[in-house]
């Protein structure tokens, strides 16, 4: 072989191999720039609900009642926004249903054994605010399968004078408040439930350049009483989470848009306490039918997780109250939007498998 024939193979060697670690680099750069989703652990769902009555996108935003006396007689509260409210037992079984008219969010507290629950009402424009006893709470709504919510029971509806979307519940200054926002708008009203009146408006565009007035709304909400915290999820192009102070409203950061970890429209939104203070971020994801975990004190990004055969969720709540036997770190309940061939329905999440099979590997949990 020539000195030639040597250089020429030397060079072609050398491209090759140039040409392979170009490869493996695009490999690996493609890996790491792969949807999140592709590296979201998978869970299953435990229980499911029994469908909601309306056909099509129906089934929105549940609400969860943690009976202290006995947990397998816990509530799930679901709405149907074009309906009503339905009430289901922890293993999704239909105990009552109340039509109330386009009931879009719902939200509860427990104060001195009274159940206090709001109701976004799109078809009348209010908040409605229930009081409920909650001594016997699931016996009552098992011997009432219709129209649970009567006019017996303390109640009110508040005018509120805008489109009424999303609500949630909580504590501002030790009194017991709620956000209400505007559907195709950016306001969202806070109200005093002792005096019944709204005490603060916030607007959630006020500090965004350009943003669309409409089309971008905010839905999901949810007050972290502890940390004197309101979070506030947008939908539309310009999707986010963000955090504000609940009592002067004033933004505290970002936690999260459409150019980072959410996929398509953020939704519900809700928080597993560890701790007072500690705990996880849960919210939906819904363009990628993800669930994103956030560092509740920090707001710092996590991970992600899907749960089989869940898809397009709108609302959700967790709680981290352990049932005996059956959820023994607590329970997540999500919206199905899908549930084909039938309506849309509510699953029911164990926290132990959510908690086990992301946090652990990342040494949050022992």
């Amino acid at each position: 072989m020539t000195s030639m024939d040597i250089l020429c193979l030397s060079v072609l060697d050398t491209v090759t191999k140039f040409k392979a670690y170009l490869l493996r680099a695009s490999f690996l750069l493609a890996l790491f720039f792969q949807p999140a989703s592709l590296f979201a652990e998978k869970v299953d769902y435990v229980f499911e609900t029994e469908s909601v009555s309306s056909i099509g996108d129906a089934a929105d935003d549940p609400a969860i009642w943690f009976n202290q006396a006995d947990p397998t007689k816990s509530l799930i509260f679901g709405t149907d926004k074009r309906k009503g409210i339905h009430v289901y037992d922890l293993y999704g079984k239909e105990l009552s249903f109340s039509e109330l008219g386009a009931t879009n969010n719902i939200d509860l507290r427990v104060i001195d054994k009274n159940v206090h629950m709001v109701i976004s009402n799109r078809s009348s424009g209010t908040l409605g605010y229930w009081v409920f006893p909650e001594s016997n709470l699931y016996e009552y709504f098992s011997v009432n399968p219709t129209n649970a919510f009567t006019e017996d029971i303390t109640h009110y509806h508040l005018d509120a004078n805008m489109n009424v979307y999303g609500v949630c519940m909580g504590f501002v200054n030790g009194r017991l408040s709620a956000a209400l926002t505007e559907e195709e708008g950016p306001t969202v009203q806070m109200w005093d439930l002792t005096t019944k009146k709204v005490v603060g408006e916030l607007n959630i565009i006020s500090d965004e350049e350009n943003a669309p007035k409409t089309g971008n709304e905010a839905e999901g909400c949810f007050f972290d009483d502890e940390n004197s915290r309101l979070l506030i999820s947008r939908e539309g192009s310009k999707g986010y989470l963000k955090a504000y102070e609940s009592d002067t409203l004033r933004i505290i950061e970002v936690v999260d848009s459409r150019d980072e970890n959410i996929i398509g429209d953020p939704e519900g939104v809700a928080i597993y306490k560890t701790s007072d203070v500690e705990g996880y971020i849960i919210l939906s994801s819904q363009g990628g039918n993800e669930f994103n975990l956030y560092d509740r004190v920090s707001l710092d990004f996590i991970s992600k997780f899907i749960i089989n055969g869940v898809e397009d969720t709108d609302g959700l709540d967790v709680t981290n109250k352990a049932v005996e036997d059956i959820f023994p770190n607590g329970f997540l309940v999500v919206q199905d939007g899908r549930n084909l061939p039938s309506n849309q329905n509510f699953k029911i999440v164990s926290m132990e498998e959510v908690l086990k099979k992301k946090l652990s590997l990342l040494g949050l949990i022992n």
